[in-house]
C-alpha cells in the first residue's frame, strides 16, 4: 500500500540558548517536533542524567510494605514464588526481582539455598523439560512462567490451585496480577501474601494485595510510563537501598548491572522513550554494551551480531525477538534460563537452542502471513483488519497482526485456536484505543481480555462467538475511526538538502539516541535529485543501492536493504524525490556516513 508522505511543520521553536546546547538549526526543530520546548527540558533530553533523572523507589505508595515483606520472607526463610509473564517484559523482569532476592539471600546467608537458588517451575503440561517442584526443601525461590497456549496470559484460576497446593507464603507477580481480582483473592483465602509488579491496564476493582503500579489511581510516583520491568527494576532498587539502610550486606551497584534487562523491555514493550524511561535505557545500553551477562553475550554471538555498539535498534530487531520466540514456541522458561545463566559455555549452549526456536518462528511465521493474504483482499475498505484460523498458532497471531498493521496503516486483530479455545490478539494505530475498543464491544462474549492502548489479547469459547465479535469490533472501528487516520504515514522529520547530509547532522542524530517509542529514528526526504549510478547488491539481487547527485553536482550513496522494488522509480537519469534515515557504517575500520532507503517517488516536475 502506498504511504502518504508527510513532512513534519513544527511551529513551535524553543526556547532555549542554542549555543549552549551546541545544536543546528535541524536539531532544534527535532526538539520541537518532540514538545520539548524550554532549556530545562532540552538539557534532560539531550544528557540524561542519574543523579536527577532516576526517582526515588519509594515515593511509590507501597513500596515501604513490598520491600519490608520480601526482606521478612527471607528472614523466616518463607517460600517466595515469581510469577511471570511470558513475554520479554514479564521475562526480563522476573529476571530482574529474582536475581536481587538470590543476591540478598547469598550475600547475607540467608537459609535459602547451598547450590543454585531457582528453580523453574514449567507448569503441569511441562514437565518434560524440568521438574514441576524441587524436592530440595532448601530452595526457597521459584519463578513460574505460565505456558503461553496451555494456561493464557497472567494467573488463571486453575493456576492459582496449583500455586497454593505448594504451600507458598509469598507470591511477586510481574507484568500481570493487576486484572486477577478474583484469583488473588482465592491466593489470599489460602493464607498467601501477594505483591502486584504491573504496569496493565486494571478495572474498577483492584486485587487485595501490595500493589506497585505507577498508574494506580492516588499514585505518587511521578513517572507513569515504565515497562513491568522497569517497575520490576524499581523494587529491586528499593530492595537494595533498604538493605543497606538495615545494615545488610549487598554486592556494590548491583541495580545499575540489572538494567541491561531493564534496557530489553523498555524498547520491546514500545513504552515512551522519555522522562525516567529514557534515562534507564541510556545506561542500560552502557550495561549491555560491556556484556558482561554471558546469556546475552551468547545470544549476540548466535544472531552473528558483531557489527556495531548494541543500540536500541539492534534491541528490537536482534535481542527482543529472540527473547520472544521462546514463549511463542516452546515455553518462555528459554528465554529466562539464558538470562540466568553465569557460565559462558552452556549460556553458548542455551543460546544456540533459542535461535534454533527463533528460526523455526520466523519460519511459521511467514507461513502463516502468506496463508492470511487471502483473507485481505478487500483489506482497504474495512477500518479494522479481522481475521481467523483453527490452524493458526495463537502464539503468532499478534506477530501478524503488528505486521499488517504496519502495512496498511489500520487496527488489525488476528485470532488462532489451541484445544478448542480461540485466543486473539490485536495491534493497532495512534488514533484509536485497540483494548478500550475490545473491552467495549465484547466484555459480554469474552472469556478474558487485556492489553495497552496500541496491543491487546483476549479468548473466547466458540468460533460462533468470534464472528459475532469481529462484525461488532469492526462496526465499531468504522465508528470511531476518520478516513484520513486510516492512510499511512511517513512521517518526515525534515526536507534536506544533499548537502546537509554530513558529519554535523550524523553527531546531532547521535545526541538524539536512544530511539523508540516517543523518540522516532528521524527519517528525512530529499527532493528532485537525479540518479547517476544504481545497481541491485546480495546474493539474491535483493538490496537496492544507487548514488544520487544534486543540481549543484553533490553526490550521495543510498542503500536499500530488501527495497529492490524501488527500482520501479531509481533508474539511471530518473529525477527522483528519496525518503532515508541518517547513519553511519563500517568497513575495514573505516567509518563513513550511511543513508538507508525508506521509499522513493518520481519527482513532480
Amino acid at each position: 500500500m502506498q504511504k502518504r508522505w508527510q513532512c513534519i511543520e513544527v511551529e513551535k521553536r524553543p526556547d532555549v540558548d542554542q549555543e549552549s546546547l551546541e545544536l543546528p538549526n535541524i536539531g532544534l526543530k527535532m526538539l520541537a517536533r518532540r514538545d520539548i520546548l524550554t532549556q530545562e527540558q532540552a538539557e534532560e533530553f539531550l544528557n540524561p542524567d542519574w543523579e536527577h533523572g532516576i526517582h526515588d523507589p519509594f515515593l511509590f505508595g507501597q513500596m515501604q510494605s513490598a520491600v519490608e515483606r520480601i526482606l521478612l520472607a527471607l528472614d523466616k526463610g518463607q517460600k517466595i514464588l515469581v510469577f511471570g509473564d511470558y513475554d520479554a517484559d514479564g521475562v526480563t523482569g522476573s529476571a530482574v526481582i529474582a536475581s536481587t532476592i538470590k543476591m540478598l539471600a547469598q550475600e547475607n546467608d540467608y537459609s535459602i539455598s547451598k547450590g543454585d537458588v531457582f528453580t523453574l517451575i514449567q507448569g503441569r503440561e511441562r514437565q518434560r523439560f524440568f521438574n514441576v517442584f524441587s524436592s530440595d526443601q532448601n530452595l526457597r525461590l521459584d519463578v513460574y512462567i505460565p505456558h503461553r497456549e496451555q494456561e493464557g496470559y497472567g494467573l488463571s484460576m486453575s493456576g492459582a490451585e496449583l500455586i497454593c497446593d505448594q504451600s507458598y507464603d509469598l507470591i511477586i507477580t510481574v507484568d500481570c496480577g493487576i486484572a486477577n481480582v478474583k484469583e488473588i483473592s482465592y491466593i489470599k483465602s489460602r493464607g498467601i501474601d501477594v505483591i502486584v509488579v504491573d504496569h496493565h491496564q486494571f478495572g474498577e476493582e483492584l486485587p487485595d494485595a501490595i500493589l506497585i503500579h505507577p498508574k494506580l489511581p492516588g499514585e505518587n510516583y511521578p513517572f507513569k510510563d515504565l515497562a513491568a520491568v522497569g517497575v520490576a527494576w524499581k523494587v529491586s532498587h528499593a530492595l537494595t537501598l533498604y538493605a543497606v539502610e538495615k545494615g545488610l550486606k549487598i554486592t556494590a551497584g548491583w541495580e545499575k548491572w540489572l538494567l541491561d534487562l531493564v534496557s530489553i523491555a523498555t524498547v520491546t514493550d514500545i513504552v515512551p522513550l522519555k522522562g525516567e524511561n529514557r534515562v534507564v535505557e541510556k545506561f542500560g545500553l552502557m550495561v549491555i554494551n560491556k556484556k558482561r551477562r554471558p546469556g546475552l553475550k551468547a545470544l549476540l554471538d548466535v544472531a552473528s551480531w558483531r557489527k556495531t555498539d548494541i543500540d536500541s535498534e539492534v534491541i528490537g530487531f536482534v535481542i527482543g525477538p529472540r527473547i520472544n520466540a521462546a514463549g511463542r514456541m516452546e515455553h518462555a522458561f528459554l528465554a529466562l534460563d539464558l538470562l540466568l545463566e553465569d557460565d559462558p559455555i552452556l549460556a553458548e549452549k542455551k543460546a544456540e537452542v533459542l535461535e534454533t526456536v527463533n528460526k523455526t518462528r520466523q519460519k511459521a511465521t511467514e507461513a502463516l502471513m502468506k496463508e492470511a493474504e487471502v483473507y485481505m483482499q478487500d483489506a482497504e475498505s474495512n477500518s479494522l483488519l479481522f481475521a481467523w484460523s483453527e490452524n493458526w498458532s495463537p502464539s503468532l497471531v499478534g506477530l501478524a497482526a503488528g505486521r499488517y498493521t504496519d502495512r496498511f496503516g489500520r487496527p488489525a486483530i488476528f485470532v488462532g485456536s489451541h484445544d478448542g479455545v480461540w485466543i486473539g490478539s490485536g495491534r493497532s494505530i495512534p488514533a484509536y484505543n485497540i483494548t478500550e475498543a475490545v473491552r467495549d464491544v465484547g466484555h459480554e462474549l469474552l472469556t478474558r481480555y487485556g492489553g495497552h492502548a496500541q496491543a491487546c489479547g483476549f479468548s473466547l469459547d466458540s468460533e460462533e462467538n468470534i464472528s459475532i465479535f469481529a462484525k461488532a469490533i469492526q462496526e465499531h472501528a468504522t465508528k470511531n475511526l476518520q478516513d484520513h487516520e486510516l492512510v499511512p504515514e511517513l512521517e518526515i522529520e525534515a526536507e534536506l538538502e544533499l548537502e546537509e547530509i554530513n558529519s554535523e547532522l550524523v553527531k546531532t542524530l547521535k545526541r538524539f539516541e536512544p530511539y523508540g517509542e516517543g523518540n522516532p529514528r528521524p527519517i528525512f526526504m530529499v527532493s528532485n535529485v537525479t540518479v547517476s549510478d544504481v545497481g541491485l547488491v546480495g546474493a539474491n539481487k535483493n538490496h537496492l543501492r544507487c548514488t544520487i547527485q544534486s543540481s549543484s553536482g553533490r553526490r550521495q550513496k543510498f542503500i536499500g536493504f530488501y527495497k529492490a522494488g524501488l527500482g520501479e522509480f531509481i533508474e539511471m537519469g530518473a529525477t527522483v524525490d528519496l525518503v532515508f534515515e541518517v547513519g553511519e557504517s563500517e568497513w575495514n575500520g573505516r567509518t563513513e556516513i550511511q543513508c538507508k532507503l525508506i521509499d522513493a517517488r518520481a519527482s513532480i516536475k
